[in-house]
């Protein structure tokens, strides 16, 4: 059969790189709601430990609502809609929606061909609410989630989200919001630097350390930096778009002129190499692509030992991922003698 291809296949997408406090605030709250993860994360287990006990009994109380029906999706799915400046404006936005409404933002967008079943099921179609379940039927809590959304009452969801974003920002965020406000304008900043000289590709890749490729459908891809949740990158789907919740850099958290003090991405990377088991892996993924079970194999570790070695030589910049495959970044490997070199020999 011949073929005659005229159909159009996207070679590129646009980059938005944006933040906001309240996506932080969404974020630590699915950091602090998901407790498989605790033992991955940068924060230790005695911050977390000290952060859990400072949290009044309402706000946990919330919290143990938002694990059990991880509402924290929904929320990151609401804060899409548009830029909110305050919790105040974001719950008015929420108050401002009919219940219909506010469950088709808080349903997960699973694809494009099930945009329509999302939008029956929000306005109460329970046929249409077993096939958007049935499409995702393999994913690890959307199915529950669904049916959570399409049963719950619109006053209560409008209650548990003001008291769980209210409660969230003001005990945890605002304490600490200069610092923090500081830190992801500072990352912002680094990133569209870096869109300005690179490539889409290459910005995601040095942002959020995917290897993302153009896709059919997808226009746009969302860099949203954190804190809450470093090292991980979350990622998340919307309409014609990608998004990556990416740890803000080390030279982002650190605000200094001292000219002896080192860059912060450079201390990753050597941290991340100083290790011999991360630099046994990493030799093997200079030498061929792998798969966390094939690294598992061939280290002789624990899969979750692994995968906590892989995502701190990932943060580093030193690895990245595409599906369910490493690969070892080879401009980063090569620059970090350069890196070294320019930091040594740069004037005081």
């Amino acid at each position: 059969m011949n073929l005659l291809n005229t159909s159009f296949e996207r070679v590129s997408y646009g980059v938005q790189i944006k933040t906001s406090l309240l996506f932080e605030c969404a974020l630590g709250i699915a950091m602090i709601t998901y407790p498989k993860l605790h033992n991955q994360l940068e924060m230790t287990r005695a911050e977390l430990d000290e952060l859990k006990i400072r949290l009044s009994s309402e706000l946990t109380a919330e919290l143990d609502y938002c694990q059990e029906h991880n509402t924290w999706k929904m929320l990151l799915q609401l804060l899409h809609v548009k830029d909110f400046s305050s919790p105040g404006e974001f719950y008015q936005f929420l108050k401002s929606l009919s219940e219909s409404e506010l469950k088709y933002y808080a349903l997960p967008f699973v694809d494009i061909m099930q945009e329509k079943n999302r939008l029956a099921a929000s306005k109460g179609d329970r046929e249409a609410e077993n096939d958007l379940v049935l499409a995702c039927k393999g994913h690890v809590f959307f199915p529950q989630l669904i049916h959570f959304v399409c049963s719950s009452k619109h006053t209560e969801l409008l209650n548990h989200f003001q008291a769980l974003v209210d409660g969230w920002y003001n005990e945890v965020i605002l304490p600490e919001k200069d610092w923090t406000s500081g830190v992801l304008e500072r990352d912002v900043l680094e990133k569209r630097s870096i869109s300005q000289l690179e490539s889409p590709h290459k910005t995601v890749l040095k942002a959020a350390g995917i290897d993302y490729k153009p896709e059919q459908g997808i226009a746009d891809v969302i860099l949203i930096p954190h804190v809450a949740y470093r090292p991980w990158t979350i990622q998340a789907d919307l309409p014609a778009a990608k998004v990556f919740y990416y740890p803000v850099s080390d030279s982002s958290l650190m605000k200094s002129t001292d000219p002896f003090e080192p860059p912060g991405q450079l201390v990753q990377k050597l941290k991340a190499i100083g290790d011999e088991k991360r630099l046994r892996i990493l030799k093997l993924l200079v030498k061929k692509e792998l798969t966390l079970k094939e690294v598992t194999v061939l280290v002789g570790m624990g899969k979750t030992t692994v995968h906590h070695h892989l995502t701190l030589l990932k943060a580093a910049g030193l690895v990245h991922v595409k599906g369910s495959v490493y690969k070892a970044t080879g401009d980063s490997i090569k620059g970090i003698e350069k890196e070294i070199f320019t930091f040594l020999h740069k004037e005081t």
